[in-house]
């Protein structure tokens, strides 16, 4: 029969295997960041220049569009090989390291996906220090479309057994990446005698991101091209059993990242008051991990690996890849 083909590496570096962080360092790792920002949310106002008879406070909006670069997706699960299944192989429990406790130790693969577009919306609040400063803190929401559907690949441990030795599909599918943030910007303007006043900016970011995700892997329906079991006592059970099943799921991955902002722009004055422009800038986040996941069916059976429920099986994934230029059409008001 027809099988799609599935590009797989089995790579053994050290780098590979150590992809995703233990939780415990991610919590770690996290709360430095956090600590951080929050320095730095407290500095910035405290090295700009105190306020003076020009300060004034004004508020703004932005619309555009944003664009992403390449994004992998890196994922790894707490499944054992699938001869330890007891809905796939009966004698699981007989099998030697069906029982280990190190599920999933060394296992992952990913999903290579190109860049994505959308929409990205801002409102700011800000205030005027002096002519050449101001600070100012805005929402900001994104809407970055991939709808993209690619090859599970780079397969390690059990996972690179699966997707050589068992599948005929094995796809993984991006649809969209919503993000609501929060940024505190310090800007420095160049106002000059026209009505033309370019500017530049950089502050920090947190960003709330939601990832729509789904996967399929599915087995050749002939018990005859399946390797799994071969040297089992029960070899033809586990192949006729795992022939045809289908491991699938859809779900919404969560994160909330902080990083920082760059800004580069120019407005032009309509009035004393109102002014509209052109702002680009660029925004970079701590890499995106989301919490543990379980799909909809594990090769056509409940998320788990045994017939009592026991051992439930979940999946993690991050992606490095969290830069995002946009454009946006601003129009801002000073207060009076």
């Amino acid at each position: 029969m027809n099988r799609t083909p599935i590009r797989t590496t089995n790579l053994k570096g050290s780098a590979h295997r150590n992809r995703l962080t233990p939780d415990a360092t991610f919590r770690e790792r996290r709360a430095v960041r956090w600590h951080f920002a929050a320095i730095v949310s407290i500095a910035v106002p405290a090295c700009l220049p105190a306020a003076d008879a020009a300060a004034q406070w004004y508020v703004g909006v932005g619309v555009g569009g944003n664009a992403s670069r390449d994004v992998i997706v890196e994922s790894r699960s707490n499944d054992r090989a699938s001869v330890c299944d007891e809905y796939i192989n009966p004698r699981a429990l007989s099998v030697t390291g069906c029982t280990t406790p190190d599920r999933g130790a060394g296992d992952g693969w990913l999903a290579p996906f190109d860049p994505g577009a959308g929409f990205s919306g801002e409102a700011e609040l800000g205030f005027r220090l002096s002519p050449r400063w101001r600070l100012a803190a805005a929402y900001a929401r994104s809407a970055t479309d991939f709808d993209q559907t690619v090859s599970s690949t780079d397969a390690t441990g059990a996972d690179f057994d699966k997707i050589s030795n068992e599948l005929s599909v094995g796809e993984e599918t991006l649809g969209s990446a919503t993000s609501n943030g929060f940024q505190i910007v310090a800007y420095r303007d160049w106002p000059n005698r026209s009505r033309w006043t370019p500017y530049a900016g950089a502050g920090m970011a947190v960003s709330r991101t939601r990832k729509d995700f789904s996967w399929l892997w599915a087995r050749s329906a002939a018990p005859v091209d399946i390797a799994t079991g071969l040297g089992e006592p029960n070899a033809s059970e586990i192949r006729t059993n795992l022939a045809g099943t289908v491991s699938v799921g859809r779900r919404k991955l969560r994160d909330t990242m902080v990083g920082y902002v760059l800004i580069a722009g120019i407005d032009r004055h309509l009035s004393e008051t109102v002014s509209a422009g052109l702002k680009a800038q660029w925004k970079s986040f701590e890499a995106f991990e989301s919490d543990g996941y379980s799909g909809d069916l594990l090769r056509s059976h409940p998320p788990n690996l045994r017939l009592d429920g026991s051992e439930p099986v979940s999946a993690w994934s991050r992606s490095s890849d969290t830069g995002r230029f946009s454009a946006l059409l601003t129009v801002r008001y000073a207060m009076r």
